[in-house]
This record gives structure tokens, C-alpha cells and sequence, in this order.
């Protein structure tokens, strides 16, 4: 076995947070955005959309939960990112 160090990459994303009260507005950046076909972003059940979100994303359909971040890498590729780890590898960048 051979253990290897990695780096993070430095690259700039674009995330927004699954906070229950816009995921329409979610949804339609997701559609707007992503490089996939078909039903990319929706509320998993209409009437209780506030609980969660799936995403396509090229590894498949993935599942958004509160308080998850959705993260765009700017090439049309969106996935569900879990907060603590968003949060240990993300920092907002200075406008």
C-alpha cells in the first residue's frame, strides 16, 4: 500500500445553502446552469419541499438535505455537499 498527500484544489465555486424557504429559486439556477439533460434540480415531494432536494449530478441523483450546500464548479456540474465538509473546505471569497 502506498499513502499519497493531496492538497485541496484552490478552485472559486458557487454554493448556495438548503435552507427550506427558496428551493424554487434553487431549482431554476440548477436547470439554468447545469450541463445535464432533463430533470436536474426538484423538490423530491411537492407540498413538503422544504425537507429535501435531488440533484443530477454526474455520478447520478444525489439527495440535498437542510442545511446541505449545492456547489457549482462553473462547468455545468452541481452536487449536494454535506455542511461540515462544506465548511472545512470552503471559504467565502472577498468581493
Amino acid at each position: 500500500m502506498e499513502v499519497k498527500h493531496y492538497n485541496p484544489t484552490n478552485d472559486i465555486v458557487e454554493a448556495v445553502e438548503v435552507n427550506g424557504y427558496d428551493l424554487d429559486d434553487i431549482v431554476k439556477w440548477i436547470n439554468e446552469h447545469s450541463k445535464l439533460r432533463g430533470i436536474v434540480g426538484q423538490p423530491a415531494l411537492p407540498g413538503r419541499s422544504a425537507e429535501y432536494l435531488d440533484v443530477q449530478t454526474p455520478e447520478g441523483m444525489r439527495r440535498a438535505a437542510l442545511g446541505d450546500y449545492i456547489v457549482h464548479d462553473g462547468s455545468g456540474a452541481f452536487w449536494p455537499t454535506p455542511r461540515s465538509v462544506f465548511e472545512r473546505g470552503y471559504a467565502p471569497v472577498a468581493e
